[in-house]
């Protein structure tokens, strides 16, 4: 099979999700509520499981056709408030932007809520700002359509992921706007829309509650600091993937960093003195909920990480491609390019743990000897979700009452998925990522490992 981002091999986070989305939809609300994200991702996966079967190419596809339909909200948007060739390379620049690119192809919820995100400021853009009535009733149909529309695709970005309200801060700073200096009828509309939302969002609002009780009494995620805010800003304009080693000759400058000095260029090239409210419009959309994910780490718990936030991506690519001058083809242009070569590196050259030929392996020693008993060990991190997706029998080994904190997916750990007590057998095989050497097993001798790209197999025989 050849290696690529489809066909890559799961991790941690996408096991998690792909051995949740398994279960009957009644379980997975069940299970999902006590975690620490809303339910739709999972309960999209859980449909295409049923209907296409649940290799990682099912799982990766429907990221990206989310990922897809992102970009054809990008254009419209861009379509809306410029032109189509305005949109269009609007959505060239989203489609290419290495770590959006790089999230199409991510078996989690993180392309669901650009789309929501992205589709839900699409019709509050249409709705209250470029809205053409060409005729009394076509204008009716156009405005009932747009707040069902608007209404619908909030409610899937709530429902996709907790950080979409970020996201809405900077649509409720316009309402402020409209109540306070705009068109005051505007603003009752669009209070009334929030209303509808909130409504929708009723069923969600205790598991809601229970998941923010647990992330505020601790999360893995350190509290960031101002350069941890410009490398998630660089991150998000160009330098996403930096996997491409490749030097620019005579620059001595890595392929990613020409990327962002080229959108640079087009930003110093752009019109900024045209299209003020729009430009202002993206720019809250942008930095408002980076900024304010980051000021509320300060303060209370660090919840500030770059994919739960790469929803801001779409309006950053749509500044880049408005209001271009003459001058600013040459670095749009030469930004294209450069995407493009990093997007193709990174999709022939996944990074993944190869989990899948790993585990033939594992499954390959134990039809030979029947006496190894196989345990998974936490080190910085387990791998039960990789092991029951690749159907290895490995509870987690966690000696001492050690205990694993909720972010890690307790909340589907069965009892029989870990151990306290090692079984009294002749031999014991050992799954981990970490350093072999932390791996101490009273009683038991080291005697063989295989290393594969990063995960050994260690195995273990009684002294």
């Amino acid at each position: 099979m050849t290696n690529n981002q489809f066909t890559t091999s799961i991790w941690g986070d996408e096991g998690f999700s792909a051995i949740l989305s398994m279960r009957p939809i009644p379980e997975i609300l069940k299970i999902i509520s006590q975690d620490t994200s809303p339910p739709l991702w999972n309960l999209w996966l859980h449909g295409a499981f049923q209907l296409f079967g649940t290799s990682e190419v099912v799982i990766r596809s429907l990221s990206l056709i989310f990922y897809i339909l992102a970009i054809i909200f990008t254009f419209r948007i861009g379509s809306l408030l410029w032109s189509k060739k305005t949109g269009a390379i609007a959505a060239i620049l989203t489609a290419l932007n290495p770590f959006f690119f790089m999230y199409a192809f991510e078996g989690r919820m993180y392309s669901i809520l650009a789309l929501g995100l992205t589709a839900s400021m699409y019709y509050f853009l249409k709705m209250y700002y470029f809205l053409k009535i060409t005729t009394r009733e076509k204008g009716e149909i156009i405005k009932t359509t747009t707040k069902i529309g608007y209404v619908f695709w909030t409610l899937w970005a709530l429902y996709s992921h907790h950080f979409a309200m970020f996201a809405l801060v900077a649509q409720g700073l316009w309402f402020l706007y409209e109540i306070a200096l705009g068109n005051r009828k505007n603003g009752r509309t669009l209070f009334k829309l929030f209303l509808f939302v909130s409504l929708g969002y009723i069923p969600w609002v205790w598991p809601l509650y229970m998941q923010i009780t647990k992330v505020s009494s601790g999360f893995w995620l350190g509290k960031p600091d101002y350069e941890d805010l410009k490398i998630l800003i660089y991150d998000y304009l160009a330098e996403g993937i930096k996997s491409l080693d490749y030097q620019i000759p005579f620059l001595n400058l890595p392929i990613y960093k020409l990327a962002l000095y080229s959108v640079f260029g087009i930003l110093l090239t752009r019109k900024w003195w045209k299209g003020i409210k729009k430009s202002l419009f993206l720019f809250l959309w942008f930095f408002v909920p980076i900024t304010t994910t980051w000021v509320v780490s300060q303060h209370f718990t660090a919840i500030f990480y770059n994919r739960y936030l790469l929803f801001t991506i779409p309006s950053a690519m749509l500044i880049l491609a408005s209001l271009r001058s003459k001058l600013s083809i040459i670095p749009i242009s030469l930004t294209i390019i450069i995407f493009a070569i990093i997007d193709f590196h990174y999709f022939v050259n996944p990074t993944k743990l190869p989990f899948r030929e790993y585990s033939a392996y594992v499954k390959s020693v134990l039809s030979e000897d029947e006496n190894i008993f196989l345990i998974n060990w936490n080190s910085s991190a387990h791998h039960l979700w990789e092991s029951k997706y690749y159907k290895i029998p490995a509870p987690l080994y966690l000696p001492n009452g050690n205990d694993l904190p909720y972010y890690v997916g307790t909340a589907l750990i069965a009892e029989e998925d870990i151990i306290r007590k090692l079984p009294n057998t002749s031999k014991i095989g050992v799954i981990t990522s970490g350093n072999p050497d932390e791996v101490v097993l009273n009683g038991y001798k080291k005697t063989e490992m295989k290393n594969f790209e990063g995960l050994k197999f260690l195995l273990f025989e009684k002294v």
